[in-house]
């Protein structure tokens, strides 16, 4: 398979979103002061170069005892030609590892490793999570305010593979509500977790804002909250033919998950 690496850059995801660069020898990601858990979020930006077409890539991160902790799905890519120089930048979320020694990042394109460089896992918070006097749920409160779609990555085994997914929702008292099932949004596993992941975009750039753990519940079509929360969710639902009728239709085919944010940055 001629498609060789030409470049690998790894940084915090919320500094390179704003603006804030991490030496490009320095490839490091942030796991808190606990020396283990969840990952904060991290960009990863790779250069290849080969043979015009397209092609399968793959990412792991290995333990460094060579364990794979966390494993991308196949995603396409398509590269120009061997005389072109094709980058790929993606945020990586969910991985979760068990010590702070450096850890590895795989590459691997058609089922093939075309090269893995050191990440150093820092047991420290990340720049942007202290010194601002504004909290991650504080961030994520207002990135609600401003947008329709919020990411939900559902841990654990039947729920999102460790990708955050987009849904559209209600906010009510400072709690997220979403709808799902029937004719409506499929989230794997969402309806049987007590904990997620919510994450938050820039509207403009989609890049990270906020992430956030969040405590999940289903709330009951016969509990009085339901009518209050169904009475948010109708006017935000888009392309709703069926208007106010669309609430015995939900109470029928649907399930209403209750998802309130923790006041801390989403931990394992």
């Amino acid at each position: 398979m001629d498609v060789r690496l030409t470049g690998v850059y790894i940084a915090d995801a919320r500094l390179v979103s704003e603006g804030v660069a991490q030496p490009e020898d320095a490839m490091a990601v942030f796991v808190g002061r606990a020396g283990k858990g969840r990952i904060a979020p991290f960009s990863v930006r790779r250069s290849y170069t080969g043979a015009g077409g397209w092609y399968r890539e793959a990412m792991a991160v290995l333990a460094p005892n060579g364990d794979v902790v966390w494993r991308s799905p196949e995603r396409a890519l398509t590269l120009r030609g061997s005389s072109k120089i094709d980058t790929f930048t993606d945020e990586v979320h969910g991985v979760v590892v068990d010590s702070d020694d450096d850890h590895e990042l795989v590459l691997l394109v058609n089922g093939d490793e075309v090269g893995r460089v050191p990440m150093a896992v820092l047991d420290e918070d990340p720049p942007w999570s202290s010194g601002s006097g504004t909290s991650e749920t504080d961030v994520l409160d207002e990135a609600l305010k401003k947008s329709t779609v919020v990411w939900v990555e559902v841990p654990g085994e039947g729920g999102t593979d460790g990708r955050a997914v987009p849904v559209w929702y209600g906010t009510l008292d400072g709690r997220v509500y979403v709808l799902v099932g029937g004719s409506e949004q499929h989230v794997a596993g969402l309806a049987e977790a007590t904990r997620v992941v919510l994450v938050a975009r820039s509207k403009e750039q989609q890049s990270l804002v906020a992430e956030v753990e969040a405590s999940a519940r289903v709330v009951a079509p016969g509990d009085p909250l339901y009518a209050r929360v169904a009475s948010v969710l109708v006017p935000r639902r888009l392309n709703l033919r069926d208007g106010e009728e669309a609430v015995d239709r939900w109470r029928k085919e649907c399930t209403l998950v209750e998802l309130t944010p923790s006041s801390i940055p989403a931990e394992v």
